[in-house]
């Protein structure tokens, strides 16, 4: 009678375990998804003030923190609610597979980290594109004009000449579409901020 007693207690032990430990695994789970999506978002790359040296660490990168604590989740949720294997044992063979796929995840950021871009060369004609200026010397349509705007500390005077067949008068705002052979290619502010 005592035996039954016994495995009675025994049963309601395991079963508050495996609710516990399912708590713990699907925690893990919808942790590791947020902190995926926030790595969407923000990528992983990082910030130069933290590494002034440009020297990488991913030791605790948010790809194999997030490896880890999706894998551990899914495999150790799968494991108490499918199979026979134990709360212990289910969160001992899900650490595992974490730790492997973090080691996964982390050798494919140390593979992509190394990749450099051959050709990363911006087009010369679209680097101002979107920079305010103003009209300091009439455009006509079908002739030039010039614009000034600052660009960093350097105050820039170019020759411009409006997008399409349009004037525009001394002290407009312009907004740069191109730079082509030193001629920029303006458009009105007003026209720009109605499509906005």
């Amino acid at each position: 009678m005592i035996g039954a007693e016994d495995r009675s207690l025994h049963c309601v032990s395991c079963a508050a375990d495996s609710r516990n430990m399912t708590a713990v695994f699907l925690a893990s789970l919808i942790g590791g998804l947020l902190l995926a999506v926030r790595i969407m978002i923000l990528g992983v790359e990082r910030p130069s003030e933290k590494s002034p040296t440009g020297e990488r660490s991913f030791r605790l990168s948010p790809p194999v923190i997030v490896a880890f604590m999706v894998v551990f989740g899914i495999a150790g949720y799968l494991l108490i609610r499918r199979t026979t294997v134990s709360p212990v044992g289910s969160a001992a063979i899900a650490a595992a597979l974490g730790v492997v796929a973090a080691a996964f995840a982390a050798h494919l950021v140390r593979r992509w980290w190394t990749i450099t871009p051959e050709h990363d060369v911006d087009d010369e004609r679209y680097v101002l594109q979107g920079q305010v200026a103003r009209v300091v010397t009439p455009i006509e349509a079908g002739s030039d004009g010039e614009v000034a705007f600052d660009f960093g500390s350097v105050h820039r005077v170019v020759r411009a000449r409006g997008v399409g067949d349009v004037t525009m008068a001394a002290g407009t705002e312009v907004v740069i579409e191109r730079i082509e052979d030193d001629v920029a290619f303006v458009e009105s502010w007003l026209e720009v901020e109605k499509r906005l």
